[in-house]
């Protein structure tokens, strides 16, 4: 629920710019007891328990994925079962924080004649050597930003889904060793095995600190914000929440030398802020991940879950892991250590 108020200010903005649109939040814990969602801006919103139409011990499946491994890898089972629903023409795909700035035409345009739709990370080839650095953290976590995803209630856009949601059940993992990054690096695929897979490299969707420096931000006397001369379509303020010595909201300290804008970027970044204050401060959305302890209280670390993810026995053998007990404890260091 820590995201809560971003999603909220993002589903204002798709009422606001899209029209007859259905808005579905997904939470990636249990559903919250004593919320009230009815001013939230959403048609509708899934807890995790939805997974258990896909997935029997669906919690044996979420125990083995850290806060963020989850809160991506559910987006495959989300995009599987809206495009199962017949008032689904198009499911499009924003992270939490993200903000809709217009209509989307240029991406709904794309829709007609593409099956799915991705925006890259960085839409400019440079030769600097010291621009170089950004390229190489694209190999790192994908060519393609899943901030955003558009998929057409088509064919092979079933086919994708049904693809990814498979990936994304055993393999949405940070592992640096094996080169996966999530949901993210499964997609730099995505072009290699579908047909119809449209890239939009238009600089004003998915603005964030990753291509601000390769654009220039203004804004005009009524306060639009422009990108290149255009107007800008959503803005995605990944790692806001994060802000500290080297993320500085709307651009990076390895950035910052390049931006043209800084001054509109940071009013930006401040008045998102100050719109997220009042949900920040609700009860619920200060809790802790309900899903990041054991019955007990106890801290659930980052390599248990990984261990009891990756050993089939230990699951097969303690099928309800968030009971804890020193059973399945005593099994999990044996395996940590062993």
């Amino acid at each position: 629920m820590n995201y809560y108020p971003n999603a909220r200010l993002l589903a204002a903005s798709a009422k606001a710019h899209l029209g007859n649109v259905k808005t579905v939040l997904m939470l990636a814990d249990t559903y919250p007891v004593d919320f009230d969602f009815g001013d939230s801006h959403f048609d509708e919103v899934w807890s995790i328990s939805e997974l258990e139409q896909d997935l029997p011990n669906h919690m044996a499946w979420v125990f083995g994925h850290s806060v963020m491994e989850l809160s991506t890898a559910i987006k495959g089972f989300v995009l599987k079962k809206l495009l199962e629903r017949k008032d689904c023409e198009a499911a499009l795909f924003f992270d939490p924080d993200c903000e809709i700035h217009s209509d989307l035409t240029v991406v709904l345009d794309k829709l007609h004649t593409k099956d799915i739709v991705l925006t890259p990370h960085c839409c400019l080839p440079h030769t600097q050597d010291d621009w170089v650095k950004f390229e190489l953290n694209q190999h790192r976590v994908g060519a393609f930003n899943l901030g955003f995803l558009g998929v057409r209630n088509s064919a092979e856009g079933k086919k994708f889904a049904d693809w990814w949601w498979h990936r994304l059940q055993r393999h949405c993992v940070i592992d640096a060793k094996r080169h996966l990054f999530t949901d993210q690096k499964w997609i730099d695929l995505a072009p290699s095995y579908f047909d119809h897979v449209g890239v939009i490299r238009r600089p004003t969707l998915n603005l964030a600190r990753w291509n601000t420096f390769q654009r220039e931000i203004t804004r005009n006397a009524s306060g639009a914000i422009f990108v290149d001369g255009l107007p800008l379509d959503f803005v995605h303020y990944s790692g806001f929440m994060k802000v500290g010595s080297q993320n500085l909201g709307m651009y990076d300290v390895a950035s910052e030398p390049w931006i043209k804008g800084k001054d509109v970027l940071d009013q930006m970044s401040r008045n998102y802020a100050e719109r997220l204050l009042e949900y920040q401060q609700k009860p619920a959305c200060q809790s802790d991940w309900t899903l990041g302890r054991y019955r007990s209280g106890q801290k659930i670390s980052d390599p248990q879950r990984r261990v009891y993810k990756m050993t089939p026995a230990l699951s097969a053998q303690f099928p309800q892991p968030f009971e804890g007990g020193e059973a399945f404890l005593a099994a999990l260091l044996a395996r940590m250590t062993g």
